[in-house]
């Protein structure tokens, strides 16, 4: 009785796992695209030059295009908000005299270099690794105001 029922369990174990197998390897295809050719599936992924084979003197050079520097309500928007804004870790807040009072004598080209080298808490040029001091300084003059 132990033995019929110990083989009825396998069968019945072997026929889901094989229905299991069989329904799942149909809904999974890893491979390649059947409707490339076999050229277009061993064609190399690249290209190699030699010399002479390119004439160097006819290629154009990329034409340098010069960006508009950002004001310095957009650098504190996307830059410094996060921190001044509210004073982070001893930062001056945005418009607050009295934090900026002791800086800004220092006078506004310290300032900058602050800003650019780091200070504190403050990495250098704040999180404005784009910035150019022009754009750092004209942020530092939006916060003093």
């Amino acid at each position: 009785m132990y033995f019929k029922n110990s083989v009825i369990a396998i069968i019945i174990i072997f026929a889901i796992i094989f229905g299991a197998k069989t329904f799942f390897s149909n809904l999974i295809h890893v491979g390649y695209d059947d409707n490339l050719s076999l050229e277009e599936r061993i064609k190399p992924s690249g290209q190699v030059y030699l010399a002479g084979d390119i004439d160097v003197n006819a290629v154009k050079a990329p034409v340098k295009t010069t960006a508009k520097a950002r004001s310095g309500a957009a650098v504190y928007t996307a830059s410094c908000a996060s921190c001044h804004s509210i004073g982070i870790l001893n930062a001056p807040k945005f418009g607050s005299k009295a934090d900026w009072a002791p800086r800004v004598k220092r006078g506004i080209a310290d300032l900058v270099k602050v800003a650019t080298t780091g200070v504190g808490a403050m990495p250098p040029k704040g999180t404005c690794m784009d910035c150019s001091d022009a754009e750092l300084k004209a942020a530092i003059e939006h916060m003093i105001k």
